[in-house]
């Protein structure tokens, strides 16, 4: 039987409450089109596959009176912590939005932690591999790095529909062709060589691999759907080898919906209110939030030994796994979000007047991208620091080619970034770096729309209203001798006032003191009028006079609303879901604990997986 026959007979597609069915024809005795547990390494009364995931948009605010797009956010958020070292944390803002950055509005009420009421909010039982988790899963898993995602629709919610089915079909047709022709990854997947008839070396590459591909050990009717391909091995393939029906078999396991989700079906639930995850389960949770793969051969043994269900034994194994350079991965890849940065973004394609700022070379941008990666892990793993180092240590990577911006002699510098202090007087952070300044600016001139409306809707987590439909087409005065006045007088319409006079323009001529491409300036460039960089910023409920760009970064890296805008970022991230009313108390009390003293992001990034949100399920579904 050649090869295609086998894909229809073997690999049926079926689309039941969005779980994809693999259903075995014919060779198996039944057609399981439904996922009603026959289908191969399909779960008994597999429920919903819907898929809860957090978007990935981009941009924030256009170069007009309003700051451009507003974004979606998912309002307040609530959950429960229960990590160690208790926090009494008061304000921070809630709401994500997985496209522009926008959130709810800001201020956690305050009380701290204790003034919570602890729920779990809904999530998927089913949620399906992202194109990057399959991307590393398939890495991890089968010892080749070759991103078959390429071949994946694009990451969706809901049922699997054709397009998303051929896809998955496609890669692991793929997949299973190269792991047979690489001898060093036919050797990862079957660990053993074959003898007489090659039944026993069959049975053992099925139980080892399919505990690795599914996450769980296989239930004896699962491996015998499997073994039973091997039986009939001459009937499914040309000559009936044991590498062709080895083939087969892999192929069918990458198409297996407990490959391609990470079900979550324990209905153990011992407080009456929740279900608890088995130790498997927990053990993928942990995997996927630290690492966006698959568990590691420790996890699956603490897994087993049924070591992974106290607070303090799932502390353990996290606090081991950020130290993996996987994490690292995954965390830039948050960062990268936070500060909305990728292809197609404002950092991708800045762009500045080559006559007006020289220092400004074509191609520059992923220089300006790099510097930022570079930093944020830096402080995250480097100097194990925290949230208020991100907005507020004076460092960066420098080259050559970022010397001038940073007012340094390039000769100084060679073509490689390296460490270098920065005058602590004129930088500090992130958000006073090349990368951001450059890219929230106009072609020829700064930009404290963009700028200051990044900062409130990102980094505060501040909604602000759509702008008003012939907002982009506000022409900047003439009239004025600073940029910021000229902004200042294109916005005091009373359509755009109410927004751009109080919380968009304030911040944004707080960064007045950096051009276009972020050299620190204190003169106008074309009129040599002084530059005014003090202002009266919006930060939560309140108003606060900041002396220019440090102090601006100082007080955003100490107030509650910047501490619980990043801790409502990070959590939505990493539990790839949009945050919901019920996620607040886990916001608060993470938010409570960035607040004091030699808290790091590393403590954050653990303490995700001490709330009661990550560690069991909520009986209701979504």
């Amino acid at each position: 039987m050649r090869k295609s026959s086998v894909s229809a007979l073997l690999l049926g597609k079926a689309s039941h409450r969005g779980v994809i069915c693999v259903a075995v024809a014919g060779l198996l005795g039944s057609a399981m089109a439904a996922c009603s547990g026959g289908a191969i390494g399909e779960a008994p009364g597999a429920p919903s596959g819907r898929t809860t995931r957090t978007g990935s948009g981009t941009g924030t605010g256009s170069d007009s009176p309003t700051g451009g797009s507003t974004g979606t956010g998912s309002g307040n958020g609530t959950g429960n912590t229960t990590g160690p070292g208790g926090s009494t944390g008061t304000g921070g803002s809630t709401g994500t939005g997985g496209t522009t950055g926008t959130g709810g509005t800001t201020g956690i009420p305050p009380g701290g932690p204790t003034a919570c009421t602890q729920t779990v909010p809904p999530t998927s039982q089913l949620p399906r591999l992202t194109r990057a988790e399959f991307d590393n899963t398939t890495r991890d898993l089968l010892g080749i790095d070759v991103k078959p995602s390429a071949m994946l629709a694009p990451d969706t919610i809901g049922s699997v529909d054709q397009r998303a089915w051929q896809g998955f079909q496609a890669a692991a047709d793929s997949l299973a062709t190269q792991v047979m022709a690489t001898p060093t990854a036919r050797a990862t997947v079957i660990p053993c060589a074959p003898s007489g008839d090659g039944v026993a070396c069959a049975q053992q590459f099925i139980q080892q691999f399919g505990q690795r591909a599914f996450r769980r050990p296989l239930t004896p009717a699962e491996a015998a759907r499997f073994q039973l391909l091997y039986t009939n091995r001459v009937q499914v393939t040309a000559t009936g080898t044991f590498d062709e029906v080895a083939q087969v078999i892999l192929k069918a396991f990458l198409q297996s919906p407990s490959f391609l989700t990470r079900a979550e079906l324990s209905e153990a639930a011992p407080d009456g209110s929740n279900f608890t995850l088995n130790g498997y389960e927990m053990a993928s949770r942990l995997s996927y939030m630290l690492w966006g793969t698959m568990p590691d051969d420790a996890l699956f043994t603490a897994a087993a030994a049924n070591k992974l269900g106290a607070p303090a034994d799932i502390l353990a194994q996290a606090q081991r796994m950020v130290k993996d350079p996987k994490a690292r991965a995954r965390v830039a890849a948050f960062h990268e979000r936070y500060v909305l940065m990728g292809e197609a973004t404002r950092w991708s394609e800045a762009s500045h007047d080559p006559v007006a700022f020289p220092a400004f070379k074509a191609g520059m941008a992923p220089l300006l991208a790099e510097e930022a990666k570079r930093f944020f892990d830096y402080i995250t793993f480097d100097q194990a620091g925290t949230f208020q180092d991100l907005l507020t240590k004076p460092v960066a990577f420098v080259n050559k080619d970022l010397a001038p911006i940073y007012g340094l002699n390039a000769a100084n510098f060679g073509p490689d970034l390296q460490l270098t202090n920065l005058d602590p007087a004129q930088r500090s952070g992130v958000f006073t770096h090349a990368g951001f300044l450059a890219s929230y600016s106009s072609y020829e001139r700064s930009s404290p729309i963009l700028r200051g409306a990044f900062i409130e809707k990102q980094v505060l987590c501040r909604e602000i209203a759509p702008p008003p439909p012939d907002a982009f087409n506000s022409p900047l005065p003439a009239t004025g001798m600073t940029n910021r006045e000229q902004v200042a007088a294109q916005t005091s319409g009373a359509a755009c006032a109410s927004c751009h006079s109080t919380i968009v323009n304030p911040p944004g001529f707080a960064l007045e003191a950096y051009d276009s491409i972020g050299n620190f300036q204190t003169t106008e460039r074309t009129t040599g009028a002084r530059i005014d960089s003090v202002a009266d910023v919006a930060i939560g409920p309140k108003t606060v006079r900041v002396t220019g760009p440090v102090d601006l970064m100082a007080q955003i890296a100490a107030s509650a609303e910047g501490q619980g805008c990043y801790a409502q970022r990070l959590m939505s991230y990493a539990y790839e879901r949009d945050l919901t009313s019920q996620d607040t108390c886990t916001v608060q009390t993470l938010a409570g604990k960035m607040g004091q003293n030699g808290y790091t992001l590393v403590n954050l990034i653990t303490d995700l997986t001490q709330t009661q949100a990550f560690r069991v399920r909520a009986k209701v579904q979504p």
